[in-house]
């Protein structure tokens, strides 16, 4: 009995610490879903104590404020981290926040002073078009309403010092955002077709399996490989394989979806990971992209082809098995006369 339980303990244990593992790399690969984490967090911690403090006095305007932020914080980053698309939620959050902002100083009477730390949040979770455009109408919407101005120089000191911190809070995220994608440029794509290597490949797969079935959607993985391209390779040389894997690679990006991801495992081999969508739309998009790749790359010979095996996310199974699976497909595909698009199960 003794044995039982702390065989089951352990169990429990090594789940906690999967799990645990899994939240870890899931925000370390999401620079935008951890920044959202990190101002969730933070946000809470510093609102909830002005909200019961605030309720425990009767000030009901200024408690619903606070309590309306804290809930639509902790509501974004849930649909963020069950999406696995945090874009929408930044928008929607740098928008909300400055919206709660303008009603705690022109309708409770708060000084502005929680318009500094959510312009610089602002420019952190959201591009900086869109966070300049938010933060600039929150600011003159404060200027204009808050009741603690009364003087002109009052005014224009506030001006000049938010100024200086948004173009702080500017300078540095183009900064930082210009050097991470160059970063990000040198260590996850591969430098002749620009499309993502087997490096990012694995991180990407476990957060789509992470929400698979939670949203109402499957993710597609497709295994993609160009049939006889050794062939090209001997008749027409090294030079040329590389231009068709280079207008390849082109093609595709053109034809999927902003949010689908384009890989190559090496050599001639492929990998596009197609986001929430379901097996009816994955074979209308491959079906699409496998004539568009045969009607635009074509050689003296006729035109190139390409056989793809796709698979469905299983929440069950890990990224290897999700990959593997596909990849099965694709060999069934070449072994059926190549040329062609086969789905596993």
């Amino acid at each position: 009995m003794k044995h039982s339980n702390a065989a089951a303990d352990s169990r429990r244990t090594s789940v906690r610490r999967q799990k645990t593992s899994r939240i870890r790399r899931r925000l370390s690969a999401d620079l935008y879903l951890s920044l959202m984490a990190l101002f969730t967090l933070l946000a809470c911690v510093a609102l909830l104590p002005f909200f019961f403090y605030r309720l425990a006095n009767g000030e009901m305007a200024a408690a619903f404020g606070n309590g309306a932020v804290v809930l639509f914080l902790i509501g974004a980053f849930a649909y963020a981290w069950i999406r696995g698309e945090t874009l929408g939620a930044r928008r929607a959050i740098a928008v909300f926040m400055a919206l709660g902002c303008v009603y705690m100083i022109a309708y409770v009477g708060n000084p502005p002073y929680w318009v500094f730390p959510i312009l610089v949040a602002n420019f952190l979770i959201v591009g900086w078009r869109l966070a300049l455009t938010v933060n600039v109408s929150m600011v003159l919407v404060t200027v204009l309403t808050a009741p603690v101005f009364e003087r002109t120089v009052e005014i224009m000191s506030f001006l000049t010092s938010i100024t200086l911190v948004a173009l702080f809070a500017m300078s540095f995220v183009l900064y930082t955002n210009f050097h991470r994608d160059r970063l990000s440029a040198m260590v996850e794509r591969d430098p002749l077709t620009g499309a993502l290597n087997r490096r990012a490949l694995s991180g990407h797969l476990e957060e789509a399996l992470a929400s698979a079935g939670k949203i109402g959607y499957d993710h597609a993985l497709a295994v993609m490989d160009l049939d006889d391209f050794k062939q090209i390779n001997d008749l027409y040389g090294h030079h040329a394989g590389d231009r068709v894997l280079v207008d390849f690679s082109k093609r595709v990006m053109q034809v999927i979806r902003r949010g689908d991801m384009f890989y190559r495992l090496g050599g001639e081999e492929f990998v596009l990971l197609l986001g929430n969508t379901d097996r009816e739309g994955a074979e209308v998009a491959l079906n699409k992209l496998h004539s568009e790749i045969r009607e635009a790359l074509t050689m003296d010979d006729g035109p190139v082809t390409v056989s793809i095996g796709v698979a469905l996310g299983r929440a069950q199974e890990n990224w290897s098995e999700w990959l593997a699976r596909a990849d099965h497909a694709m060999y069934q595909a070449k072994r059926d006369g190549k040329d062609r698009v086969v789905f596993a199960d």
